[in-house]
């Protein structure tokens, strides 16, 4: 069932509680709804507007490429814009901590291990088991 019929059902219901009888409708609205699945292609109508169409830009604007604003972006040193990054921040300064830990391979990740719970004293005696078993 569609949002168009359960619509037409639900006015349907609504005006029958009002008292009012009515007849069945048609759904003249499902061509309409269907039209609008249709796959729009504007490749066509960009070329002439001379804009690089892209399947992943289709949300939005198109782009301009020979705009001026694209051109210096183009340009930009490093091509990175937007709010510059502040090296002393306690963001920057915590991130670079954890690279340097995870360059030495002392990064801690996960929850930490009790040993003293059930669960490893267990485990324990079961690896102690295992060895002996095996030697």
């Amino acid at each position: 069932m569609d949002t168009c019929e359960l619509r037409i059902r639900s006015y349907i219901h609504g005006m029958e509680k009002k008292g009012k009888k009515v007849t069945q409708m048609s759904n003249n609205t499902n061509n309409t709804i269907n039209m609008m699945n249709v796959s729009f292609k504007p490749e066509g109508q960009l070329k002439t507007m001379d804009v690089q169409y892209s399947v992943k830009a289709q949300l939005g604007r198109p782009v301009n490429p020979n705009s001026k604003r694209q051109q210096r972006l183009a340009t930009a040193p490093g091509r990175k814009t937007g709010r510059p990054i502040n090296p002393t921040s306690a963001r920057q300064l915590r991130l670079a901590e954890l690279d340097a830990k995870r360059a030495l391979g002392t990064l801690k990740r996960g929850r930490p291990v009790n040993p003293n719970s059930a669960r490893q004293i267990a485990l324990q005696a079961a690896i102690a088991k295992a060895v002996a078993e095996q030697g």
